[in-house]
């Protein structure tokens, strides 16, 4: 079934419009290590060939464009991947343009490591600047023939859309965050998804009749934002983990997961990682949904797309989003598969062997506390002697699991251990610490299931070590 499943994904990627080299490349940014050798070989077994990678960023200050720091060299970071340098431009007024201006950004980027005659610019140039930006994307063009650029999603209802796709190679307009977060966001009203299907094919209207070939730049990230007691944003919370958010005890989920959209409230004073949070404020979970990215890339495969930019790479951090391997199968229908087995024979390993994420459960059917997956171990009597939840979020005991009110107990008297955990993704594992039975007791007996996981809801034996 994996080879059908990974035939099929091949085959809807490779559908997009004719000539097009590779249906998907992924965009790095705030990565400056090399990348790991599984991660090579996973781009290259979806047939990635290119990397755009975020190497600096230019700023216009006091009327001079300077590098914010010393731009990265991409070189030797990807294997035999082919890295494109991407460029940001940063302004947060002038005339960026201006011909003094384009002559200090022709100078800083004739100054990049040589990767090839390709680069990327990344500028959200404002809507009355747009001619003035495709005149000088010309210009550039003279030194840099293959030059591409990251866009607007609503550019191409601009006049100055037709100049600005005569004027590079290649355009990626971003279809993700397509409209601000508005203040006054509440449980009735919660903030926007990242991807929003609906508002991306309206967008894709306009960029059907785009001369330049052009890539659908879509999210693969995930962002915890902070909303104060108004609803109003006040910033982006840097470097969380899942297993933290979901579990957390002071933020209270104010309803259902909706294209990828929690909603919580901080019910005291709390911090999430190392950004404070009061009392009443608002914390949004959102990650790209992936019904609604598997209807984004038909959507853009049948406006005329070239491929797909998946913004940004993961990296195994939460933030980053899910595996490259789930990527790999966003078109299928996902039917993550988890196993549990014993390990040097007094620990547990929970294992993903399927090619799909188990996707972080925030919000379930039962209320607010209803959230995360649960590994249940479950014994005919009071077999357990220790139980440390080692890469678990936590583990917890108890007796009369199944009757009306399960009771905690110490775990040499419990019956059940729960394991608790957030997220799961392909390929990964999660390894409990110490998991002792009685001497002399057979283990034989013990099974697990893991609630909210599809097919494995139900129980099944536990194969002694």
């Amino acid at each position: 079934m994996p080879r059908l499943i990974l035939a099929l994904m091949c085959a809807l990627l490779h559908g997009f419009s004719a000539g097009a080299a590779e249906p998907v490349s992924f965009w790095v940014w705030h990565r400056s290590s090399p990348l790991h050798a599984d991660e090579i070989a996973s781009l290259e077994r979806m047939g990635v060939t290119t990397l755009l990678w975020n190497v600096g960023e230019l700023e216009l200050r006091g009327g001079d464009w300077k590098w914010v720091a010393p731009p990265v060299d991409p070189a030797g970071r990807a294997g035999s991947l082919r890295c494109v340098p991407v460029v940001r431009l940063s302004a947060a007024r002038g005339h960026p343009i201006a011909p003094e201006a384009l002559s200090q950004i022709r100078t800083a980027l004739r100054g990049l490591p040589k990767t090839g005659n390709a680069l990327q610019l990344d500028f959200d140039c404002p809507d009355r600047l747009l001619a003035h930006y495709a005149a000088a994307l010309s210009e550039l063009r003279h030194d840099i023939p293959d030059l591409g650029i990251t866009a607007l999603a609503h550019w191409s209802a601009l006049p100055a859309f037709a100049a600005l796709g005569q004027s590079v190679s290649e355009i990626t307009p971003m279809f993700y965050d397509l409209q601000a977060d508005p203040t006054g966001i509440s449980p009735e009203t919660p903030p926007p998804p990242l991807l929003d299907p609906a508002q991306m094919e309206r967008a894709l209207k306009g960029w059907s009749r785009c001369s330049a070939p052009w890539r659908a730049g879509l999210p693969t990230f995930a962002r915890l934002t902070v909303f104060d007691r108004g609803g109003n944003p006040r910033g982006q919370i840097p470097n969380w983990s899942w297993d933290d958010f979901c579990f957390h005890r002071a933020l209270r989920a104010t309803g259902p997961t909706r294209l990828g959209v929690t909603l919580f409230r901080a019910e005291t004073e709390t911090r999430v990682s190392r950004t404070a949070i009061h009392a009443g404020e608002f914390v949004a979970s959102r990650f790209t949904a992936r019904d609604a990215l598997r209807r984004a890339m038909e959507a853009a495969r049948g406006a005329g797309a070239t491929g797909v930019t998946f913004f940004r790479l993961p990296d195994r951090t939460d933030p980053a989003g899910g595996s490259l391997s789930d990527l790999a199968h966003a078109e299928a229908d996902a039917t993550p598969h988890l196993t549990l087995r014993w390990d040097h024979g007094d620990q547990l390993v929970l294992t993903n062997d399927s090619v799909f994420d188990l996707v972080p459960r925030l919000a379930g059917a039962k209320g607010d506390r209803d959230r995360g997956y649960a590994l249940e171990l479950d014994a005919p009597g009071t077999l357990f002697r220790e139980a440390l939840p080692g890469q678990f979020w936590r583990v917890t005991a108890h007796v009369d699991p199944d009757g009306p009110k399960p009771a905690p107990a110490p775990v040499q008297l419990a019956t059940r251990l729960t394991f608790w955990f957030s997220h799961l993704r392909a390929g990964s594992t999660l390894r409990t610490g110490l998991v002792q039975t009685a001497p002399g007791l057979d283990r034989a007996p013990l099974r697990y299931r893991i609630l909210h996981c599809n097919d494995s809801t139900q129980w099944t034996p536990l194969n002694p070590p």
